[in-house]
């Protein structure tokens, strides 16, 4: 027969399992916050999938990354700005994989680099 810490540690497995479920499934529906206050990202879960537009912020409430998700992959334009707000990456997605133009800026706004991609996989090269 079952002895009594064999019974305990499925009781404890239960409750493990049961938590985490509720607590992964109710995260889609609450903000997550800095301790000041500030919206640490914005974005909806549809089916457990990232969907439609995301937006990351800095703690002082500045966008940091923004970008859409089809199905839970990156797709289209993302940007990735510095704590002060300045674009210092665009780049482009296709079913999660950099495909496209791909830029990156200094602070100042200065281009540093300007390369394409396809497949994730770099085709030219511009430093």
């Amino acid at each position: 027969m079952y002895r009594k810490h064999d019974i305990l540690k499925l009781v404890v497995i239960v409750a493990v399992i049961i938590w985490s479920m509720i607590h992964f499934y109710s995260r889609k529906d609450k903000l997550q916050r800095y301790d000041n206050g500030n919206i640490i990202r914005t974005g909806q879960v549809i089916n457990n999938l990232n969907e439609g537009l995301w937006t990351w912020y800095y703690k002082n409430g500045k966008v940091q990354i923004q970008g859409n998700f089809v199905n839970g992959k990156r797709e289209g334009t993302w940007k990735t700005y510095d704590s002060l707000g300045n674009l210092i990456i665009e780049s482009n997605y296709k079913k999660n994989l950099l495909s496209g133009i791909y830029k990156q800026y200094s602070s100042s706004g200065k281009l540093l680099r300007n390369d394409v991609y396809k497949d994730d996989i770099i085709i030219k090269s511009n430093p």
